[in-house]
């Protein structure tokens, strides 16, 4: 078993794995005078795995990359397990780790750069999905350099509920605590999109714009390196979490769709929908729409984890919700 931490980027252990890394490949490369960084602009984090008896036995570091790879990109440093260690997957659960990471950092890709002097590094990758991409970085164009590279799929947040839940504004709370800690992430509020006169009786919310406009603005974001979308919107269709995972496809594949509802008592979502400056006539519309919206939303069930923003702050179910998906630090 592989006892897994995050250690800070000069850890003892981390260090001395590193050295016997550096010792490797001066001896497969034949390189004497082969130096590696100990230090790496747009740390994310270092990872030291420790065998049963807290034995130091593989590390791995994480970055966003440096290199013109591909906006969102983060880079694979310093895989190594330890000999006598080998053979055992733990350089495969190393990685397994660091794509969680990557995935909750809002990363669109992982690289990493090997050599053909690696070849179980290099068959531990194609295993893995990952695939050959153009030479970067600073073994770019040396005889023998093998790039690599795994697409991720876009993750998609999905923060549903009644009128006056709050949906909105604990999404763009958990939009802003992701920022705060460095993740990419984009905020599009569904609402905003689906606001158009006239509807069509066939389509009276308009569901089938916000789809295709959702469609059309999901690869200019992962273009630009966001791996992570939160979206505010009401799901009131079982079919919806996998319209979304196609509009929002991309290289990496269906986007991982999670939904999770944001709660209020009745009078309490009154109470907030009282608030709001608004007509007289869509208020006494909305006081109606938001219990009946409630029990439809009871009664479809369609969400992954359910969070309660009655009695406690924005930002405090903000964060209970980044707990309860999975991507809180």
């Amino acid at each position: 078993m592989l006892t897994i931490r995050a250690v800070a980027v000069d850890d003892a252990d981390a260090l001395a794995l590193w050295g016997e890394q550096e010792a490797d490949l001066v001896r497969r490369y034949d390189a004497p005078g082969l130096r590696l960084p100990t230090t790496f602009d747009g740390f994310i984090v270092s990872l030291v795995g420790y065998a049963d008896g807290g034995v130091p036995a593989a590390s791995l570091v994480l970055r966003w990359s440096p290199y013109d790879t591909g906006a969102g990109s983060v880079e694979l440093k310093r895989l190594w397990v330890r000999e006598g260690y080998r053979g055992r997957g733990y350089a495969k659960v190393l990685l397994g780790r660091a794509e969680a990471i990557a995935r909750r950092e809002g990363a669109t890709r992982i690289v990493l750069e090997a050599g053909d002097e690696q070849p179980e590094a290099l068959s531990l990758y194609d295993q893995l999905g990952y695939a050959r991409i153009p030479d970067y970085g600073e073994h770019a164009g040396e005889e023998g350099t093998v790039s690599c590279g795994l697409d991720l799929p876009t993750r998609v947040l999905v923060v549903t509920g009644s009128l006056g839940a709050g949906k909105t504004a604990v999404g763009a709370a958990v939009h802003e605590a992701l920022g705060r800690r460095g993740a990419r992430t984009a905020f599009l509020d569904a609402d905003t999109l689906c606001q158009a006169f006239p509807t069509t009786p066939e389509d009276p919310v308009n569901r089938g714009l916000l789809l295709e406009a959702l469609a059309v603005l999901a690869p200019l974001y992962r273009e630009r390196g966001y791996g992570t979308v939160v979206l505010p919107v009401v799901l009131e269709d079982p079919d919806e979490s996998v319209r979304l995972s196609h509009a929002f496809a991309s290289e990496g594949g269906p986007a991982e769709v999670i939904v999770a509802r944001v709660a209020a008592p009745d009078e309490e979502r009154i109470a907030r929908l009282e608030r709001r400056e608004t007509s007289a006539w869509w208020l006494d519309w909305a006081r109606t729409r938001t219990v009946e919206m409630e029990g439809e939303l009871d009664a479809l069930g369609l969400e992954d984890v359910t969070i309660d923003n009655g009695a406690t702050t924005v930002d405090d179910a903000a964060a209970q919700l980044l707990q309860e998906v999975g991507w809180a630090l």
